[in-house]
């Protein structure tokens, strides 16, 4: 049997005790090693009169399989495994460790993608599975009050906005900033805005709000935002790649009719597709391909480009 979930649904709904009484094999693939972590603790927190013992998957090997689970133990069904990097086992020693696990013991196997070993074990469906699945973009609210209501970390509404604004929007990125504000706040009731950026810096350009804004034509705002990352040009360089991609799009939205349901992202293309002609739209287009190659090339001329840009935005 196999389940998705995301981790806020995990940690509220998944049953903590399950490995209490859980006896063969649980396949588990999450998203990020902090989320494996996570799910990690939650699930081993309490196994009752269950020993676990961790190893790497270059230690499973047929004779450790033989010697561990054919053979009588002096601990009889008390030990069990986690196996971290259960992606790089080979097939047939999951399919003798699979036929192998004795009763009233457990091994879980920890991978960490979904390549050819994961889609094996999906399609035959003879392993118990879960999936903790990286949230989509426009639920990366919900990853960040996950991560608040882990660390019991009260941050106001507009410090949780400033965050997803300025912050990369990943479940890294967002506990290491937590713990931070927590380290320094940790009585707090309610931590403010002006509380989180005394200590956190700005180091995220979000490519959905930029965009939004340039294709409303809000340049101002844009290459306001846009100079204050600071010089950093590979973050440049892979958003003049999304913009361009992103006015291509915007020059002819009729592949938008062929769809069943529209993200946001999606209807905010539609709703500004009406302001732009396409031949303004091949001069940004041009323009983002540009400053493209200048951060390419690392070429300081490319601040001074921006900058001069922000000048004219103002007029």
């Amino acid at each position: 049997m196999h389940s998705k979930w995301q981790i806020w649904d995990f940690f509220s709904s998944y049953n903590r005790d399950t490995l209490k009484s859980f006896q063969g094999i649980l396949a588990l693939n999450t998203f990020d090693p902090i989320c494996l972590k996570f799910v990690k603790d939650y699930l081993t927190q309490d196994l009752g009169d269950k020993k676990l013992h961790y190893k790497m998957s270059s230690e499973v090997t047929k004779s450790w399989i033989e010697e561990e689970f054919q053979t009588l133990s002096l601990f009889g069904d008390s030990e069990s495994f986690f196996i971290h990097q259960a992606n790089d086992l080979e097939p047939h020693l999951l399919d003798l460790l699979s036929k192998n696990v004795v009763q009233g013991r457990f091994v879980i196997l920890s991978f960490e993608n979904e390549q050819s070993l994961w889609k094996k074990l999906i399609k035959e469906g003879q392993i118990s599975s879960l999936t903790i699945e990286a949230p989509p973009f426009w639920e990366v609210n919900k990853l960040l009050d996950f991560v608040c209501n882990y660390l019991r970390l009260p941050l106001s509404y507009s410090s949780k906005s400033w965050i997803l604004e300025s912050l990369e929007n990943n479940l890294g990125s967002f506990y290491n900033c937590c713990c931070l504000i927590k380290l320094n706040h940790p009585e707090s009731k309610e931590v403010s805005v002006q509380q989180v950026k005394e200590l956190l810096t700005l180091e995220r350009l979000d490519h959905f709000h930029m965009a939004l804004l340039f294709s409303r034509k809000k340049r101002a705002l844009f290459f306001d935002n846009l100079i204050k990352l600071g010089h950093d040009f590979e973050k440049m360089r892979a958003f003049f790649l999304f913009m361009q991609s992103h006015l291509i799009k915007l020059s002819d939205t009729s592949y938008l009719n062929k769809k069943s349901r529209l993200t946001k992202y999606d209807k905010d293309l539609q709703s500004t597709a009406p302001l732009w002609n396409l031949s303004d739209l091949m001069v940004e287009i041009k323009q983002f391909n540009d400053w493209e190659i200048l951060s390419k090339k690392k070429s300081e001329n490319l601040w001074t480009e921006l900058a001069n840009e922000h000048l004219r935005s103002l007029v």
